[in-house]
């Protein structure tokens, strides 16, 4: 018993110390993600970013994911949160390199990690950021509107933090638009800009999308030429999208009757299809490298699992194990302890009746028998009773030996109790042992008075 409770303490004991050395790992391992991660935004700043930059970017986000991600619950908020932003800017490379699929799945999985540490500002951002994407994306209303729903919680315009905000206004006209209602489509964006300006914002770029959307509206693209025009001032423009507003800007001169201008916006035009195809490139690269990473996050992911299962079995059956040898032990104790204090109170009580059973014996003459059996039948009712039912083989003569025999008395005494030999007691001892199998007389009759 004390060395199993010496052995359940050891364990509890080397619990704390193994939680110890499992967090010092996960520390240890945060901090080398985290130098990936910077490493990775190192490469990606707000500026222009070249092409071989965002190449070589990729891969230290997803070495990042890959040192952090296991099973969720076993992650700390600071890992989940370093995870929801390595995936954030994975979407970010994503989106600029016009991979728009993968980077909507790298969005949803910083969001399916910002959910279970909400973090208010990157819950604002992520919601907006899946909001416009499929805005950009998907005609699809109903994906639209429900992260727009998600986001608004969220959106604050009383801060400089409003980009989430001016990002739901974009993809709520959006949705407007693919449900034809143009006008509140246009209404949506011009008080967007509106709102830009009041805070003294750049909004060329704004002013820039307003014309697509202008050009895409039925009746309205004459009326987008002053605003795709602007993109000439505007260096830092994205060349594919420059190249699109170029087509569109030459289509409306072709209506005009514009040809040099014309002319002038299709040749600048032609350099698209080059572009489409190093971004067709590099979406193949980053794509491969993306979706490779995936499949083995799930591998990984359902390894943990089925090994979290095994230890949970192992901890289980080892938790039942050791309550059952509790339980044994502890059954076994207070079974020993009970046959104990059993034993001792049938031995004050036999001390007792020993007692008076003699002070008959020393102070009567006569029944001396008779009154030590009515005082035995006081201290143990019915015992005698049921002796001489499960022997009834026996004597009364044979009886009467048995139950003298159980509170002590002498084969000297005995004799003289019932006044017969010695000689003649022995052979009544020695017929009972025979006739009944038991190896010691004086306790034939124990059984019965427990």
């Amino acid at each position: 018993m004390k060395k199993l409770f010496v052995i359940i303490s050891a364990l509890f004991f080397m619990l704390p110390l193994f939680c110890c050395n499992h967090k010092q790992e996960h520390s240890e391992t945060y901090l080398k993600a985290l130098n990936y991660y910077e490493e990775g935004c190192d490469l990606t700043p707000d500026t222009i970013i070249k092409n071989d930059s965002l190449l070589k970017a990729l891969p230290k986000f997803i070495e990042a994911a890959r040192l952090l991600e296991i099973l969720p619950e076993d992650m700390s908020k600071e890992e989940i949160s370093l995870v929801s932003k390595t995936y954030h800017e994975m979407s970010k490379i994503m989106f600029l390199k016009m991979s728009n699929n993968t980077g909507i799945d790298a969005l949803k999985r910083a969001l399916y990690y910002q959910e279970m540490n909400i973090d208010s500002n990157m819950m604002a951002i992520l919601t907006a950021d899946l909001a416009v994407s499929y805005a950009a994306t998907t005609n699809d209303t109903t994906e639209i509107m429900h992260y727009i729903r998600l986001a608004e919680p969220y959106l604050d315009t009383t801060t400089d933090f409003i980009e989430p905000y001016l990002k739901v206004k974009t993809a709520l006209s959006t949705a407007l638009y693919y449900i034809e209602d143009d006008d509140s489509s246009l209404m949506v964006e011009r008080e967007r800009i509106a709102f830009k300006n009041r805070r003294g914002l750049d909004t060329r770029r704004d002013s820039v999308g307003y014309g697509m959307c202008l050009y895409d509206t039925p009746g309205y693209k004459l009326e987008a030429k002053p605003y795709l025009l602007k993109v000439c001032n505007i260096k830092e423009f994205p060349e594919i999208q420059r190249c699109v507003i170029m087509e569109y800007l030459a289509d409306i001169y072709e209506e005009e009757n514009n040809i040099d201008s014309m002319n002038l916006c299709k040749k600048y035009s032609e350099s698209y299809f080059k572009l489409q195809e190093n971004r067709h490139r590099d979406d193949l690269y980053l794509s491969e490298h993306y979706d490779k990473y995936k499949i083995e996050l799930e591998a990984k992911l359902d390894t943990l699992r089925k090994q979290k299962d095994k230890q949970k079995r192992i901890i289980l059956t080892s938790i039942i194990i050791v309550v059952i040898l509790l339980a044994s032990c502890i059954f076994v104790f207070n079974k020993k302890q009970y046959n104990k204090n059993i034993l001792e109170q049938e031995e004050i009580i036999n001390n007792v009746l020993r007692q008076k059973v003699f002070a008959i014996y020393h102070k009567q003459k006569d029944n001396i028998y008779e009154n030590i059996l009515k005082e035995f039948n006081t201290f143990y009712p019915d015992a005698f009773e049921k002796f001489k039912g499960t022997y009834p083989q026996l004597t009364e003569s044979q009886q009467a030996v048995c139950l003298l025999s159980f509170l002590s008395f002498r084969i000297k005494d005995i004799a003289l109790i019932m006044n017969l030999r010695e000689n003649t007691i022995s052979k009544y001892r020695n017929s009972i042992i025979k006739s009944t199998g038991v190896k010691s007389l004086d306790e034939i009759m124990r059984p019965f008075t427990n």
